[in-house]
């Protein structure tokens, strides 16, 4: 609900509250004067009124014409018991003195003068709280004597404190009514803000792990005070994972200065140990000076590709490589890749094999050269280890195609050493080698599969590594067929998304 239409609300419950809340006190008041509701109360004093009628017209017609009746003490009796039944009661003067007085008035007003009421009758008066009109009339008794009979009759069915009772009534109920409802709407709306207050002193001194709590409601139905409070939250939490990662690209960006630093560091101590070495004589002929200069090649050449590395790396970890997707068939694509690395690895003296499950043509949706990057870089990582094992056994990659769920799956297999179980989480990070071959000159730098993994994400897929129970090593790739994926550039040509 919308503050506006609270507001709305509360003035208009103003207005109406104290009403209804009055007019239940009032029936709360007739019930305990056994009134069963408005309506008996009403009928009950239109019959008195109407009784008090017929019966003042028939002492009208008495003492107009029968003034006898006035002296008999049955006739007054009766009369006076019917006027207490419709709380009036009359006095009776004969020559200036009183004669009669209803017993009904003498019970509600015991230590009255009636002597003087009858000598100068008001016009209204008050019987135990209870407002009387009077009415004086003057006749004369039989015997000629004058008399006079003073009415006396209930002008309000209420006593008289009722009129301020009720206004102060009204006026509580009026007072009550607004400060509670002044006070809940306040409330609803001074605590979130009061909420909002704390969650933005609290990020001001840098905490942001404080959760903003809104009220929960569907969409739309939220006051003003609970999407300001939904935006905050979200900024918060926006902050908060901003700040993260910028933590954590600074913590990658010290990592990667402290890797570049040690991995660099090798071969530019091999440079100008062998620059050295020339330049002091050592290589005191063509063969030596030869061989020196390839080395010198060399490490240059492993230097110039570790930073060539450690750019893409970065890259990838901010996010800033462009994919250019096609829909290719997954295994063709290797095949032919397959075919373009089998000569060079058969001068190394590794045997590649290739196997299609796919049963069908794989549609999946690729950056080409960044797969090229991947198998690249895995294939690499295989005839490493092939090369250190000890084992006497065939160098055997074994590259399968399959489908499984929606998915391509492309399985590289290695007859080498195996991964240790305590390496094999940890192969896939940046800078992480195994640990026999930790240094640079035989591990190379450490970011060949953490490359694998940031671009097999980038296609959407996911990438993991396992032992094979008959010794070796198993690459696996996951992608999804034919997912449309953006590109991070949009200058970049797509096709076939």
């Amino acid at each position: 609900m919308s503050i506006k239409v609270k507001l709305y609300m509360s003035y208009l419950a103003m207005a109406f509250v104290p009403v209804i809340l009055l007019m239940l006190f009032m029936l709360f008041i007739f019930f305990a004067g056994e009134k069963q509701d408005l309506r008996e109360f009403t009928d009950a004093k239109q019959n008195e009124s109407f009784n008090q009628a017929i019966i003042y017209g028939e002492l009208s017609y008495v003492i107009r014409e029968d003034t006898a009746k006035l002296e008999n003490e049955a006739f007054l009796k009766g009369l006076q018991e019917r006027l207490m039944e419709q709380w009036a009661g009359f006095m009776l003067t004969r020559s200036g003195e009183v004669t009669e007085v209803s017993p009904f008035l003498q019970e509600l007003s015991p230590d009255e003068d009636w002597k003087v009421l009858a000598d100068q009758p008001p016009e209204q008066m008050s019987f135990r709280l209870y407002r009387f009109t009077s009415h004086e009339i003057e006749f004369a008794y039989p015997d000629g004597s004058p008399g006079t009979m003073v009415l006396f009759h209930r002008a309000e069915p209420v006593p008289i404190f009722w009129h301020p009772l009720t206004l102060l009534a009204g006026l509580l109920f009026v007072c009550l009514t607004s400060l509670l409802l002044t006070y809940f709407v306040s409330r609803s709306i001074i605590r979130p803000i009061q909420s909002l207050r704390t969650a933005a002193l609290r990020i001001k001194e840098g905490d942001l792990t404080h959760e903003l709590r809104t009220r929960k409601a569907k969409l739309g139905k939220q006051n003003e005070v609970d999407q300001l409070g939904s935006a905050f939250e979200e900024m918060r939490i926006r902050l908060k994972h901003s700040i993260e990662q910028s933590l954590q690209y600074e913590d990658n960006r010290k990592q990667l200065l402290s890797h570049i630093s040690h991995d660099l560091k090798t071969p530019i101590s091999a440079i100008k140990g062998y620059v050295e070495g020339i330049m002091d004589g050592i290589a005191n002929t063509d063969e030596k000076r030869v061989r020196y200069m390839h080395t010198i090649y060399r490490k240059a050449t492993d230097m110039d590709q570790l930073i060539d590395e450690l750019f893409l790396f970065s890259k990838l970890d901010l996010q800033k490589v462009a994919y250019d997707f096609k829909v290719v068939d997954i295994g063709r694509y290797v095949e032919d890749f397959m075919g373009e690395q089998r000569f060079d690895l058969e001068k190394a003296g590794v045997a590649l094999k290739f196997e299609d499950f796919s049963e069908g043509g794989l549609q999946v949706a690729a950056d080409p050269d960044k797969l090229n990057r991947v198998f690249t870089n895995i294939l690499n990582n295989c005839v490493k280890y092939m090369q250190q094992d000890v084992d006497d056994r065939e160098d055997v990659i074994t590259v399968r195609i399959r489908s499984e769920d929606e998915h391509a799956i492309i399985e590289i297999d290695d007859t080498g050493p195996g991964i240790d179980l305590a390496d094999l989480p940890h192969i896939f990070d940046g800078f992480y080698r195994a640990e026999q071959s930790r240094n640079s000159e035989t591990g190379g730098s450490g970011l060949g599969l953490a490359i694998v993994k940031q671009m097999t994400e980038g296609h959407g897929g996911f990438v993991w590594a396992e032992n094979l129970p008959e010794g070796g090593a198993r690459f696996c790739i996951k992608l999804p067929l034919r997912t449309a994926i953006k590109a991070v550039n949009e200058h970049e040509e797509h096709i076939d998304h």
